[in-house]
């Protein structure tokens, strides 16, 4: 099949979708089509022959101005229709989802269409004040695309609770993204990256890999890191964005700067190595939808203890691979339990990686071409 992959989110800008769509990709293309991204030009991009970059412009809006979007012209239809695609798979409902739709009415194509995004979750961020009509805004635009589409996948059962709340009527159902697990599982530690970092065999050290901005709660962390006195746990902070000064600020100001390690951000291909060195990997966000970067940690054997989540159900089994906490208080005494129970920390991190394949980015590929063929007419 020849196949085109609609995203307003790709390479080189770092996030969930870039990745899962990359993943897609690669793995759909191992199993023998001809796969083809068609995204917004972003001026630090490498070329690539698969890749169709069909302008783009910066967002205007504060912790935004990494993301690219771009009109919907003929011009850009008549791109992706000369590409002669049997499938558009959009993974996006804004400039290249509806790039991709326009070209799959004209040529008359199927349009399957994976949610990755509570736009409801984000919507506070935006305007405080204008957080309710957007709410209903991002609901009704949301449900209007995906109904729009052949077949929706949804990556949790949190995201299909919602649509079904929404009134969504197409088919649909859960597929979980996938990574690909090798370079997690096989990677062993790398202790001299510990040292080098200023970490002592010793320590206990808890991660946080990811964007950092509002929606993260990476100041909600900082704040509860703050309140853990065993000089021994230090905190890895691996990523960048908009709120790091600020997380800094929170850090230095309490005094414990000293126990805290920004790298910055770290190369994709170099990630797996920052799971592998650390014990504990710890996350207070609610707007997760795919948790890419939970399963990355599980495949490293580095247990979880994040703020509970309907999208967390199956990938978080308490006291097997890690802990869920839903308030602050069950924070600290999950964190007190994990630093002073020996066996309670040995069992979390032996099952980390247990029944990781089925987050595998193989299978993940195999359940989307099941539903591709559902659709095509080759």
């Amino acid at each position: 099949m020849r196949i085109g992959l609609f995203t307003d989110a790709y390479f080189p800008i770092i996030s969930g979708v870039s990745l899962s769509v990359d993943n897609l990709a690669n793995e759909l293309m191992k199993r023998g089509h001809n796969v083809f991204i068609i995204t917004n030009h972003h001026e630090h991009a490498t070329p690539q022959p698969h890749v169709l970059r069909l302008g783009g412009y910066k967002l205007p809006m504060k912790g935004m101005h990494e993301y690219r979007v771009s009109k919907v012209t003929r011009k850009k239809v008549m791109e992706v229709l000369a590409l002669n695609l049997d499938i558009i798979h959009c993974h996006t409902e804004f400039t290249m989802g509806r790039l991709g739709r326009r070209a799959a009415r004209k040529a008359g194509i199927p349009v399957v269409h994976t949610y990755h995004t509570m736009y409801e979750d984000y919507v506070h961020f935006i305007s405080k004040t204008l957080a309710y009509p957007l709410r209903i805004v991002s609901k009704y635009y949301s449900r209007s695309f995906a109904n729009s589409a052949d077949h929706v996948i949804f990556p949790t059962i949190k995201v299909k609770r919602t649509f079904d709340r929404y009134g969504f009527t197409k088919r649909g159902e859960i597929i979980p993204t996938g990574i690909t697990l090798q370079e997690f599982l096989e990677t062993p530690v790398d202790n001299s990256l510990r040292s080098r970092l200023g970490f002592s065999k010793d320590d206990i050290v808890l991660l946080f890999l990811g964007r950092m901005s509002r929606e993260k709660s990476i100041d909600v962390l900082a704040r509860e890191f703050v309140k853990i006195q065993d000089d021994r746990v230090k905190l890895l902070m691996v990523g960048d964005g908009p709120d790091r000064a600020h997380v800094e600020h929170i850090l230095e100001k309490s005094g414990v700067s000293n126990r805290v390690v920004f790298t910055g951000m770290v190369r994709p291909h170099e990630v797996h190595q920052y799971y592998k060195i650390a014990d504990v990997f710890v996350n207070f966000s609610v707007t997760e939808t795919q948790g890419l970067t939970y399963i990355e940690s599980l495949a490293s054997k580095t247990p979880l203890l994040v703020r509970y989540d309907d999208n967390l159900e199956g990938v978080v089994l308490p006291g097997i691979n890690g802990f869920t906490f839903q308030t602050n208080d069950e924070f600290q005494s999950y964190i007190q339990k994990i630093i002073t129970d020996q066996e309670v920390f040995d069992t979390i991190t032996a099952n980390a990686d247990q029944d990781i394949q089925r987050f595998s980015a193989a299978t993940y590929a195999q359940k989307v071409e099941a539903i591709y063929k559902l659709y095509y007419k080759g």
